[in-house]
């Protein structure tokens, strides 16, 4: 991965998290449809994969309890 796809991942992953936290069903139907071949794609879905994996291991915490 050159220097400006891996850029492109990085604002990718950024937009995924935060689209995951603040509008997850929006996140949802952007990432349904796979591609890929784009580095900004490929960062959207690892940004929503990596909140939801977040969020499922906060929501461990509770029920340990």
């Amino acid at each position: 991965m050159d220097e400006q796809q891996e850029q492109q991942y990085i604002k990718g992953f950024n937009s995924g998290y935060l689209l995951a936290k603040h509008e997850p069903t929006l996140a949802a139907q952007l990432t349904a449809t796979p591609n890929e071949q784009n580095p900004y794609f490929k960062g959207l879905v690892s940004g929503k994969q990596e909140y939801d994996k977040e969020v499922r291991e906060w929501a461990k915490g509770f029920s340990k309890g």
